[in-house]
């Protein structure tokens, strides 16, 4: 078995060869790789991609992804954050996976962080010395509309059996939630609403006075970076490379939505950065102060009723609590519990302190 280390850099060619054609198993999207040579908080040599061949096939990869992460008033120290660990399931069990990320770790000198993986990844990272595991970040979740067909299947495979039968449900319950949401709540926007295509540099001014308490800290260089490069491209049905990439790279529905609210003064109270797929709304960033959550949190929730969302999920440390505490269009929602691993590089400096973080840091922002 050989290992090989891809830069930065190197990705976008890689992603254009005729060996990545060749590929059974792709191990980068050709977006993904496009928009990972545009970040403009990586250097050209930073390790992005390794990849395990046995006798000429992919048997395994795991991604980084170069960032910032700042403390006080210091420089930003950089770090990055792991993602997309694949393992052949004929390679499953052999120590494939712990020595990709040991190789990974050792590149960024145990200076990353991750999350959102798998219940068998979990157990890796619990097995390793060279990391340790954050208090959970709260999060929140609201149905909007009737999406037992989605949601079930992939929880058992009974549901999937039965699938049809919770589409005919989704349907019969769609009418009686129509009446709800329209007789209930208002899709009205209580502030003024400008939709954006970049940030512009008094909207970095606005987002660099609201960050301050954050790791990652966005500016408008990287905002837009995300905005203009992402990883999901919207089609009706997957292409031969879709089905060779076992991470998302294609929906059937995908919108970023940049949006800036102002008072009736003109003033800027706000700057929202929406992404929906396939029904599911997110809040990537939210940059407000606390004495316009309830602002904000009405031109989301209408948001979700325009836009047709079946539900939402957001783990903003304003937006949540307001969610939790006051009335939401959503017939039923639940408290999610979203845990980081932290690379011993980056927990001595952290010392315990919470994970300032928003939804959108890492790679959820592109997807």
């Amino acid at each position: 078995m050989t290992f090989t280390l891809l830069t930065v850099n190197e990705l976008e060619a890689f992603a254009a060869s005729e060996e990545y054609r060749r590929l059974s198993v792709l191990p980068i999207s050709p977006q993904r790789a496009v928009s990972q040579g545009r970040n403009p908080r990586a250097l050209p040599n930073d390790p992005a991609l390794i990849l395990a061949y046995d006798e000429g096939n992919i048997v395994g990869y795991l991604g980084a992804l170069p960032d910032w992460f700042y403390f006080g008033e210091n420089p930003p120290e950089r770090m990055a954050w792991l993602s997309c660990l694949w393992i052949a399931p004929s390679q499953r069990g052999k120590g494939l996976a712990k020595k990709l990320l040991n190789t990974m770790l050792e590149a960024w000198q145990n200076r990353f962080i991750l999350t959102e993986f798998t219940p068998e990844v979990k157990n890796l990272y619990d097995r390793s010395e060279s990391m340790t595991e954050s208090q959970p970040i709260i999060g929140f979740r609201g149905y909007l509309r009737p999406n037992l067909a989605q949601i079930l299947p992939p929880k058992k495979p009974f549901f999937e059996k039965i699938k049809p039968l919770l589409s005919v449900a989704d349907a019969m319950l769609s009418v009686p939630n129509f009446l709800r949401i329209n007789l209930l709540h208002n899709a009205k926007y209580p502030c003024q609403i400008q939709y954006l295509q970049t940030i512009d540099d008094d909207l970095g001014t606005f987002i660099h006075a609201n960050h301050q308490d954050e790791l990652a800290r966005r500016d408008r260089t990287a905002i837009n970076w995300m905005l203009q490069n992402p990883w999901v491209t919207e089609t009706k049905s997957p292409d031969d490379t879709a089905r060779r990439y076992h991470f998302t790279s294609i929906a059937r529905e995908f919108r970023t939505l940049a949006l800036q609210l102002s008072d009736s003064e003109q003033q800027t109270i706000g700057v929202l950065i929406l992404t929906i797929r396939d029904g599911h709304l997110r809040i990537p960033y939210a940059w407000h102060s606390d004495e316009h959550s309830a602002t904000v949190a009405s031109v989301i929730f209408a948001h979700a009723i325009q836009l047709g969302a079946k539900m939402l999920t957001l783990y903003h440390p304003r937006l949540v609590p307001f969610c939790n505490e006051n009335r939401t269009p959503f017939f039923w929602n639940k408290t999610l519990r979203r845990t980081y691993f932290v690379g011993n590089g980056l927990s001595e400096i952290l010392a315990n302190q919470p994970l300032a973080l928003q939804d959108g840091d890492g790679d959820a922002g592109f997807t």
